[in-house]
């Protein structure tokens, strides 16, 4: 269970989250939607510790995360950054060991346990046959599968993810969703992701949280949080929304569009 309380963020003078309160139970996806500047990404950043709070809690599992180690942090949860071109000489596989560092003596000697976890998180993420490859060769989306798998080696039960599908074309997205989506079922993870694409919110999601201006404005299922008005207001943009034939999932035009096509 990942939980956070009452969080505030802010950079210098300018608060940049207000009173932030969510809960994230094992096996559940927790999208994090908003316009530009609305605070996603900080609040990522602020539950990995990467960006220190003013005030509020981020608890899991009954630990209070400000009182933990770097080293003790990193056992308990593991962030998936936005993909960016990766350079240097790191193999995929020397790369994923990276996620076994909290693991590791002070020597820095990898263990029986961390090349097991290695292997494992390669194959979940398919990448065995990327092993020996140089990152800087890989695709973006290949190269966003090894940020996945280097994150799952550190055998962690809470999982943070900042806009994912950046710069992903469809098979990737879909691919690195539907990844995420059964990770988080079979390991009982708790997960939390940025999304940028308000309709693959409704593909991955089983709640929502809309921020603006750093406010959580609405929170719930994505048919309780997609809605026309609600997303047109925050947005500042007219939406309709009509629902999946099958599913029933919303999915979201920009007004007009429905009109134009017919």
């Amino acid at each position: 269970m990942l939980t956070i309380s009452s969080l505030r963020v802010a950079y210098g003078s300018r608060t940049v989250l207000r009173d932030i309160s969510l809960e994230v139970s094992p096996g559940e996806i927790l999208a994090l939607i908003g316009p530009n500047g609305a605070g996603k990404t900080t609040l990522v950043r602020a539950v990995s510790g990467t960006t220190p709070a003013v005030s509020g809690q981020v608890i899991v599992n009954g630990q209070d995360l400000s009182n933990l180690s770097v080293t003790q942090r990193a056992r308990v949860l593991a962030v998936v950054p936005q993909a960016r071109q990766l350079g240097g000489a790191y193999s995929v596989e020397q790369a994923v060991m990276m996620g076994r560092t909290a693991y590791m003596s002070w020597l820095g000697r990898e263990s029986e346990a961390d090349w097991a976890a290695v292997r494992l998180a390669l194959q979940q993420t398919r990448l065995e046959s990327f092993a020996r490859r140089s990152i800087a060769q890989l695709s973006g989306g290949e190269q966003q599968r090894v940020l996945l798998a280097r994150a799952l080696a550190q055998s962690t039960p809470v999982l943070l993810l900042d806009e994912p599908t950046n710069h992903l074309d469809l098979q990737h997205q879909t691919n690195l969703l539907s990844l995420v989506r059964k990770l988080a079922e079979e390991q009982r993870l708790a997960v939390m992701m940025a999304l940028h694409d308000l309709n693959l919110v409704s593909f991955i999601a089983d709640k929502v949280a809309l921020l603006v201006n750093g406010e959580l404005k609405r929170f719930g299922t994505p048919q309780e949080v997609i809605r026309a008005e609600v997303i047109s207001e925050a947005y500042r943009t007219p939406v309709e929304i009509v629902s999946h034939p099958v599913t029933g999932a919303p999915i979201i035009f920009p007004q007009g569009v429905l009109n134009h096509s017919k």
